[in-house]
């Protein structure tokens, strides 16, 4: 089985989709040395030999659907006939519409089902191609029980064709760090951002509910005065209030000290979030939304997120028992560690083999 990976977002960006992709393909190709990797770089820690460059990059919204949807239905398919693949991994919701080969595909979110406004084109471009996931040759990965849910009750996908795959955590970037390790000490490194110290933790998506921020503001104030840890919201742009400071955003290199020298993490939505503070050590507090509850159920506590007064006690909880505190943390450390890279690319790899062999055991039927 000669495995190929549509790497269309594989560049230096450190959006979440292109790191997922680099760490996908480098962790496929140490597993299957003969995989292609359609990419329009190169990708470090990947053999030149593996990698077909393309002339496909992600470009502004209104341009990208056009060339990915050209590039997905003319170019891919010659390319996978030409190099002999037998089965094509997506990193993302880009794969040909043509029933060429049996393919995996990532399926991160239903965003653009769901907030058409936000996408324009792009949501058009998903839409469609969620509508191709249906065929018998396509299985759809998703990271979360929540999201599998939503898949079956949004589109055609047959519960048999979805595969369950948690996203890999890069612990070696994402860890405890002691307070006083030299230039990364919190004390060096609250000084150099301007962060009060300490600090609770909050960071704001752009697609996060306006009452979600607003639910976490009103419960740090209502115990301000009982703590002497400020706020930190990261994510967005307002003026600094009493005890309450905002950032934009956080530098690549910043963004693990971010939480590792938090005393706590509050987390409106983003599940990948919570995995970072429980590496790094920091006890998270997570609405109870979305994949949220699968995560901090096992070493968080959930709230919420339109009850303030819930919030607050639960923040002034973990904050006032010491006990409850380090147990929290050893758990997170201890349940961090499912999520491993090299899981998540084999359990992708598999997934792909069962494609292949799936696609080929009809083939055997019907030729017979």
């Amino acid at each position: 089985m000669r495995l190929a990976i549509n790497a269309i977002y594989s560049g230096a960006d450190t959006a979440a989709l292109d790191v997922f992709t680099r760490e996908a393909v480098r962790g496929l190709c140490r597993i299957a040395p003969d995989t292609l990797v359609f990419s329009p770089v190169a990708i470090a820690g990947v053999e030149e030999a593996n990698i077909v460059l393309t002339s496909e990059a992600p470009a502004a919204p209104a341009v990208s659907y056009f060339s990915n949807l050209m590039f997905n239905n003319t170019i891919l398919p010659y390319q996978l006939a030409w190099n002999k693949a037998d089965v094509l991994f997506c990193p993302a919701t880009e794969f040909p519409f043509i029933d060429i080969l049996p393919m995996a595909v990532m399926i991160h979110d239903l965003n653009p089902l769901f907030y058409p406004e936000r996408f324009g084109l792009e949501g058009e471009y998903f839409r469609t191609a969620v509508g191709h996931l249906r065929r018998q040759n396509v299985r759809a990965l998703v990271q979360s029980d929540f999201l599998r849910e939503q898949l079956l009750n949004n589109t055609t996908v047959l519960l048999s064709n979805i595969d369950l795959i948690a996203t890999g955590l890069d612990t070696a970037l994402y860890r405890p760090i002691p307070d006083d390790s030299g230039a990364n000490s919190k004390e060096e490194f609250t000084a150099r951002l301007g962060i009060a110290c300490p600090y609770i933790l909050c960071c704001v998506e752009p697609e996060d509910a306006e009452t979600a921020c607003n639910t976490v503001i009103a419960a740090f104030r209502d115990i301000q005065s009982r703590v002497e840890q400020t706020l930190l919201i990261v994510g967005r742009e307002c003026e600094p209030s009493h005890k309450i400071q905002y950032l934009g955003g956080i530098s690549d290199a910043d963004m693990p000290l971010i939480f590792a020298h938090a005393d706590m993490i509050i987390e409106p939505s983003n599940a990948g979030n919570v995995l970072k503070a429980m590496a790094c050590g920091t006890p998270a507090i997570a609405a109870n939304v979305g994949a949220l509850p699968e995560l901090a159920t096992e070493a968080g506590t959930l709230f919420n997120p339109a009850d303030a007064a819930m919030l607050s006690k639960a923040i002034l909880m973990i904050l006032e028992n010491d006990t409850l505190r380090h147990n929290q943390i050893e758990k997170g450390i201890q349940y961090v560690s499912r999520f491993s890279w090299e899981k998540t690319v084999e359990d992708i790899y598999a997934s792909c083999t069962a494609a292949y062999a799936a696609s080929y055991d009809r083939k055997r039927k019907t030729n017979k």
